[in-house]
């Protein structure tokens, strides 16, 4: 292992040729783009900033030398995301030139065959054609289609890079742009269709302008008139202040009201007439939110004066994320505490890693207003749990970023927290993940939703026959015993 790799990158986009990168955009963004006889000159060490965690690499044409750019990146530099982008040819004239497509699986001349996870770490073509596969190939034939007619498309070095990081903890993506039929014809139509691509391309890495500009704040709250002061006062003190702080009242009968009025015009408030629950409380704040960003804040939490100061550094130098959080504090009782090695955080693709339990924290996290628009906000019928459910939602297909100072301070341990009026969580865990298993269609996320909700129905059925609720344990492993069919 090279202790040195370089860990302030996180995305790598590799190309085949130079002729294939958008080097202007990439210049006038500050994304920087070496060959690989550059990289191994140390030209990260001498020239490489800090300003932005992306890299650009062009590996050459054929798999050795994609098959060596790939081994150079895994061994120095170690990112979340590998996106090999760059043109292919297609074999069959039912699919269209000039148009991204993403392979399901890749394939080597032997027949040796990878399995591709088509989900993209930075924003989504919903335009790009879904595809069996793809074949890399060492030599262009005269007439390639004729050949590898039984693949849908044809390139000469996806396949290796695919294979380098197959092992690794580095995901590994693509997407193609045809520009050719795989024919005699594909220089011809290859140069015809390279301003295309170069135009697709300026397209696909958009999100380098989309630099964080507003944020909102929102704090529900219900019955803390001893805490919502310093919640809302670590907001109001942040050295990046926020452009909205909307607090929603959820229908307080302790005083919370009072200590909201002493703020005028400072905040926002809303005051629902009857406590509604943390997921309605949120969502009506999100309806009343202007600005393109959200950070949650509960109101028994507080954060750093730096929070939102540092998220934002964190997003301009990784723009690729739609949501992030920041790490934690844990206080319990007025005494702090160290997490359990399960609650650990994780940035990328923390899906999997979300099944058992949540990992995102609400009072941690700050994501597009768009992005939970999409997803519905949070599920109100789920009075615990709404965070875990919606979290693992939008982490099936966009990773999370991890902002790792600690810059949120958690306040558990007191009597009205909903963990400990809603005890065996994992009823709502399973309401959560049966949910998504119903609109689930890949086999292997799937396989992965099954696996956590047979171990979380296990737990449910053993503690239901121990307290002697039979009719309940009876309806837990009747669910076991359909996920079985």
């Amino acid at each position: 292992m090279n202790l040195k790799k370089k860990k302030d990158i996180q995305l790598v986009i590799t190309f085949a040729l130079k002729k294939e990168v958008p080097v202007n955009f990439f210049d006038s963004h500050g994304v920087p783009v070496y060959t690989l006889a550059a990289l191994k000159s140390g030209v990260l060490r001498q020239r490489h900033q800090a300003g932005i965690g992306i890299l650009a690499v062009v590996t050459g044409s054929g798999l050795q030398a994609s098959e060596e750019a790939a081994m150079w990146i895994r061994d120095n530099i170690s990112p979340c995301f590998v996106i090999n982008v760059g043109t292919c040819g297609v074999t069959s004239r039912a699919y269209e030139l000039g148009r991204w497509i993403r392979p399901e699986r890749v394939v080597n001349e032997s027949g040796e065959a990878l399995e591709m996870d088509v989900r993209s770490p930075v924003q989504d073509i919903d335009a790009a054609l879904n595809v069996s596969s793809l074949i890399s190939i060492k030599k262009h034939a005269a007439d390639m289609s004729q050949r590898w007619n039984m693949y849908d498309a044809v390139d000469m070095e996806c396949f290796a890079q695919a294979k380098v990081f197959e092992a690794t903890d580095t995901s590994f993506h693509t997407l193609k742009f045809s520009t050719d039929y795989a024919d005699s014809h594909t220089d011809n139509d290859f140069n015809r269709h390279l301003h295309l691509f170069e135009k697709a391309a300026s397209r696909y890495f958009s999100f380098l302008d989309d630099r964080i500009k507003n944020v909102a704040v929102v704090i529900p709250v219900y019955n803390r008139k001893e805490t919502v002061s310093r919640a809302i006062d670590s907001v109001l003190d942040q050295s990046l202040a926020p452009e909205e702080i909307i607090i929603v009242n959820d229908g307080s009968d302790d005083g919370t009201a009072d200590v909201l009025e002493r703020y005028g015009k400072n905040i926002t408030c809303i005051d629902l007439l009857q406590n509604s629950g943390p997921s309605a409380a949120r969502n009506r704040g999100l309806k009343h939110a202007k600005s393109e960003w959200i950070a949650f804040l509960d109101s028994d939490d507080y954060w750093e004066k730096d929070k939102l100061e540092k998220q934002r550094k964190y997003l301009e130098r990784y723009p690729f994320y739609q949501i992030m959080q920041s790490e934690e504090i844990w206080i319990r009782k007025g005494k702090r505490v160290n997490p359990c090695r399960h609650h650990e955080k994780k940035k990328g693709w923390i899906w999997e890693h979300s099944l058992q339990r949540c990992l995102v924290s609400p009072s941690g996290v700050l994501l597009k207003k768009s992005l939970l628009e999409q997803y519905g906000g949070f599920d109100e019928r789920l009075p615990v749990c709404e965070d875990y459910d919606l979290w693992l939602k939008i982490s099936r297909d966009h990773p999370v970023g991890l902002d790792n100072t600690l810059s949120v301070i958690k306040s558990g341990g007191h009597e009205d927290q909903l963990s400990l009026k809603f005890p065996a969580m994992d009823r709502f865990r399973v309401t959560s993940l049966l949910g998504m298993l119903e609109s689930e269609q890949v086999p292997c996320f799937r396989e992965k939703i099954v696996d956590v909700l047979n171990r979380k129905l296990s737990i449910l059925v053993q503690g239901c026959q121990k307290r002697r609720k039979y009719l309940e344990a009876e309806e837990y492993q009747s669910i076991m015993d359909s996920l079985r069919v």
